[in-house]
């Protein structure tokens, strides 16, 4: 894989620049997400870097016998960090380059995982990282070791084995997620976001926050157009849908509707007076038919049908 041919020299430059620099312990991760949703383009050429960059990290022996001797305190940290120094600090050249050469002819493994309509599904990854997948979602997997992962719709549950050598990142519209070693679930629904630690901790990066977010076991972050809020939630409720119930607590009411959609099968929508509602208590999910009813009787808000789905609409006054 190489990037595009329209994505010109200065885009892939600062690609170039923002993964030499995402390796900091000082990395700016807000102005980084920042400029990877300011252009499609700029997530394609972060992918292209980032391609190269795992096979250089492959073949660092080879790479090493390639490229001129330096002195010990002049070595970076990885290979290429050495060949990012030795093609100008970030041109596009310096791509072209790598990407020549035969040792980088391999293809980054691509692996999309989703679940049927009707199921959850398990996924087993590398270095003791397990998915499991709520009805209708999916994730795509970036390379061998699986240590880029993008929830790309609905939810899905993180096992991850606790390794600090490892440095693990679960992408979620703009939401970047930091993991060692834990337990927590995803849920994405246009806009809005939740994620939940039932056991560990993780680091959360966005647009909306100046710096990254850490969420500690027994917290959740939700996330939609209006800001960030972290709230406490009972461990037992992240990843409830496993087991049959759909748990919130003080949830936007568009990230609930997203739920039911998918397990219901069917169209969802909420009348706007009620857009901005939070809904906190537990629905059973059964075969999924009943949600919509239940969320409905449980708000005090009237459902109707309304062409090939249901519409929740606020109580007619009496």
């Amino acid at each position: 894989m190489t990037a595009r041919p329209d994505i010109d020299q200065d885009v892939m430059a600062s690609a170039l620049a923002w993964h030499a620099s995402l390796e900091r312990d000082d990395a700016d991760w807000d102005g980084y997400i920042r400029w990877l949703e300011a252009d499609p383009l700029h997530r394609e050429a972060m992918d292209a870097v980032s391609l190269v960059a795992a096979a250089v990290d492959d073949h660092r022996v080879e790479i090493g016998n390639l490229l001129p001797t330096q002195t010990p305190r002049e070595q970076p940290r990885k290979p290429f960090a050495r060949i990012f120094a030795y093609t100008g600090g970030g041109t596009a050249a310096g791509i072209a380059l790598m990407v020549a050469l035969p040792i980088f002819r391999v293809s980054e493994p691509v692996r999309t995982y989703s679940a049927q309509a009707a199921r959850s599904r398990s996924v087993e990854l590398a270095d003791g990282v397990r998915v499991t997948l709520s009805p209708a979602s999916a994730i795509v997997v970036r390379g061998r070791d699986a240590k880029r992962i993008e929830l790309s719709r609905g939810e899905a549950f993180f096992d991850v084995r606790h390794d600090p050598e490892r440095s693990l990142t679960v992408t979620a519209g703009a939401y970047t997620i930091s993991d060692i070693g834990t337990r927590f679930s995803v849920n994405l629904a246009g806009p809005a976001f939740r994620v939940g630690v039932a056991e560990g901790r993780i680091s959360v990066a966005s647009p909306n926050s100046g710096q990254p977010i850490q969420v500690a076991a027994g917290y959740q972050l939700m996330g939609s157009d209006s800001g960030l809020e972290l709230s406490p939630v009972a461990p037992a409720e992240i990843g409830s849908w496993r087991s049959g119930r759909l748990a919130y607590s003080d949830a936007p009411l568009n990230l609930v509707l997203a739920d039911i959609a998918r397990y219901s099968h069917q169209r969802v929508e909420v009348d706007p007076s009620l857009e901005n509602t939070h809904f906190s208590g537990i629905l059973v999910i059964g075969d999924g038919s009943k949600l919509a009813e239940d969320l409905a009787t449980v708000i005090g808000a009237r459902l109707r049908a309304e062409g090939d789905g249901v519409r929740i609409g606020a109580a007619t006054s009496r």
